[in-house]
């Protein structure tokens, strides 16, 4: 997944615990075998290829399926059709170390659109034979939960999974013994701005700081679907979900939202919390129920 992952269980059996560990490695890696865009042969690559895809795996359906809904809840600021937009800048950087010129952005404005994607039962199709999905927004957290699930199902008493900050927890004892987790400063990798507590939940962190293509991370590889440039009033989003997928996909939506309209969506989606960190620093910017969650 592009990323450092560490499952962590608890058990009285420690052969089981490994064992339980084996299998859901082996279970995150045939998600990855779908959900990848690097890879010719997983489902993303040849419904990317050929524009549409007949048989496509349930996982896959799933996703888009609720990737859609939150690009239909946060008005088009999350969006699985940005990932021509990520490349485009990559290679404009690669090649000139200057992000790219506005004709370029407008050009693949041009086939940036979630409604372009459409599902017909196990049938995904693209309207533009130019568009191309990324899941890196979305299915990290799909892989994450599945990954605890398939420990818990088996027995753990307690599991964290953390692949690169997409992050949640399960297990019958982790209600009554919660997970302590620190939230990272987006300015000083050394510090935090505060620690959570998961007793079942999942977080995810979105910032301009993870993988950024100039120094003072003003362009960096979260990209405004509707501008086509990376935003810039925050320098990071932490949501916390019920699930690592909704967190996940409502941390990017975020980071891409002005902090009035990320807190609205928060507010209307019902079941999460966020703490907002701007680029200036300063105050951090919370939801109405965040602050209970924090230590």
């Amino acid at each position: 997944m592009g990323t450092l992952v560490t499952l962590t269980v608890v058990h009285p059996d420690g052969d089981e615990a490994t064992a339980m560990v084996d299998r859901a490695f082996a279970e995150m890696e045939r998600l990855e075998a779908i959900f990848s865009r690097y890879r010719a042969d997983s489902a993303v690559g040849l419904l990317n290829e050929a524009g549409q895809l007949v048989g496509a795996p349930g996982e896959l359906v799933d996703v888009l399926t609720l990737a859609h809904d939150m690009s239909r809840r946060s008005g088009g600021a999350f969006d699985v059709t940005v990932g021509p937009l990520v490349e485009l800048y990559r290679a404009s950087f690669e090649r000139h170390a200057l992000p790219p010129s506005d004709c370029d952005v407008r050009r693949v404005l041009d086939y940036v659109n979630y409604q372009g994607v459409t599902i017909d039962g196990d049938v995904i199709r693209l309207a533009d034979e130019r568009m191309k999905i990324s899941l890196d927004g979305i299915a990290k957290g799909f892989i994450v939960d599945r990954a605890v699930a398939r420990m818990t199902d088996d027995g753990a008493e307690r599991v964290l999974v953390d692949a690169g900050g997409d992050m949640t927890s399960g297990g019958s004892g982790v209600v009554s013994d919660p997970w302590t987790i620190g939230i990272q400063d987006s300015r000083a990798s050394d510090e935090l701005v505060g620690r959570l507590q998961l007793d079942g939940a999942g977080v995810a962190t979105s910032g301009d700081y993870l993988r950024h293509f100039t120094p003072d991370r003003r362009h960096h590889d979260i990209i405004d679907p509707r501008t086509g440039r990376s935003p810039e009033q925050l320098s990071s989003s932490t949501v916390l979900a019920p699930t690592a997928v909704e967190a996940d996909a409502l941390s990017t939506a975020l980071l891409v939202l002005s902090s009035e309209d990320g807190l609205a969506l928060i507010d209307a989606y019902g079941e999460a919390e966020c703490l907002l960190i701007p680029k200036e620093g300063g105050v951090q910017i919370r939801s109405r129920g965040m602050s209970s969650h924090l230590g």
